[in-house]
């Protein structure tokens, strides 16, 4: 692939999107919102988060995905729900807003069970930020990209095993 050439699977588009939905959700809370060095925590470890105020006050994980989230998608948000959950056990960050900021009530509502029970028990909000069309576009079209890629990948490492080699 050619320097600078972006393989099909890329997120990009996703990660431009994360910011509209910072953004957006910035102007929805009235808060300005950037991305902070990693957090210390007690017992020596770290956590990075995807914005949060200047005061920490809030923080947030964004996340661009379209539709019902497949896969491996809900474990991505499970342990952001345990990441920002750890947060507000952490002394002094109690009072901590913790957010999960999506672009796609679909993907917001496909949290259910034991994984919306936690996020609500654990005081982490599963917050929409409405999208342009334009940008819900875009993100759908990158998707699509990636399930394709995805799909190729797994076909190459494919083995077939027939009874005509015995």
């Amino acid at each position: 692939m050619p320097e600078g050439a972006s393989h099909q699977s890329d997120s990009h588009t996703q990660r431009q999107a994360e910011e509209e939905i910072l953004a957006g959700l910035a102007a929805s809370l009235g808060v300005v919102l950037a991305k902070p060095e990693r957090i210390a925590l007690s017992g020596g470890v770290f956590v990075e988060v995807d914005a949060a105020t200047s005061d920490m006050g809030v923080v947030v994980e964004a996340y661009a995905r379209q539709g019902r989230l497949k896969g491996a998608q809900p474990k991505k948000i499970a342990q952001d729900v345990l990441k920002l959950a750890l947060l507000k056990r952490e002394p002094g960050w109690e009072r901590t807003r913790t957010i999960i900021a999506f672009a796609s009530h679909e993907a917001r509502d496909s949290i259910s069970g034991w994984l919306a029970r936690a996020a609500a028990e654990f005081g982490v909000e599963l917050f929409v930020v409405e999208v342009s069309e334009e940008l819900r576009v875009r993100i759908l079209n990158a998707q699509r990209r990636q399930v394709m890629v995805n799909a190729d990948l797994f076909a190459d490492d494919l083995v077939v095993q027939t009874d005509a080699g015995r």
